[in-house]
């Protein structure tokens, strides 16, 4: 889930008076934003590492929140192991976001909140690289919360977007879409965690392959 996804789908003489104003009121934030940093890695030259997608409420990690988690662990190339929940994120899922990622309110209503399920999913992160498309947006949402849940993220990252640019840069877009279009990478679930968590994988692969006869 992005900026640009939402951008793209969202005309906003479609969106009811409170809905817009969630969407429009997030751009507040964008400054607040930037201070959450991490360090990016650039070239796609490991085997062992973590991929991560999430779903959340809108675009700013100091006000918006989680509402869903997906990813998986890769080690010598093979998935060993995957993370996936739901998660309450004790404020309402706006209505324009939950028809197109299909999670509405009902859904997260009976699922824990993040401070029950973080240890675990910081323990499963180790401190792997970790794979993700737009690595801006799901990282400022992950160290925000580990702060504030007083956890240290030290993973570093790897923004499939940005290699896809360096490596391919005849294409006309990067959203996940379509690179998976694109690259016939299977994503059944589209805008659910888990299901774009294991698009990004097959994706990382193909960059990884192709730094490898690039490079």
């Amino acid at each position: 889930m992005n900026k640009e996804f939402l951008n793209n789908l969202i005309k906003k003489s479609d969106l009811e008076k409170t809905d817009y104003f969630v969407y429009n009121k997030s751009k507040i934030y964008k400054k607040q934003n930037s201070k959450i940093i991490y360090e990016k890695i650039e070239i796609p030259n490991f085997n062992d590492y973590i991929v991560l997608d999430f779903e959340t409420t809108g675009f700013s990690p100091i006000k918006d929140k989680i509402i869903e988690i997906g990813a998986i662990k890769v080690k010598n190339g093979e998935i060993i192991a995957k993370f996936e929940t739901l998660i309450n994120p004790k404020i309402p899922i706006p209505k324009y976001l939950s028809e197109k990622i299909n999670i509405t309110n009902d859904m997260v209503k009976d699922k824990p909140y993040i401070e029950n399920v973080f240890e675990d999913f910081y323990n499963f992160l180790e401190y792997l690289p970790i794979v993700i498309q737009n690595a801006s947006f799901d990282m400022k949402f992950l160290i925000s919360n580990a702060n504030n849940l007083n956890f240290q993220i030290k993973n570093k990252a790897l923004d499939t977007i940005s290699v896809c640019k360096k490596l391919f840069p005849e294409l006309e877009k990067y959203n996940l879409s379509f690179l998976c279009k694109y690259f016939n990478i299977e994503n059944k679930n589209a805008h659910r965690a888990m299901s774009d968590a294991l698009a990004i994988n097959e994706l990382y692969k193909i960059l990884y392959n192709q730094f490898l006869k690039t490079f």
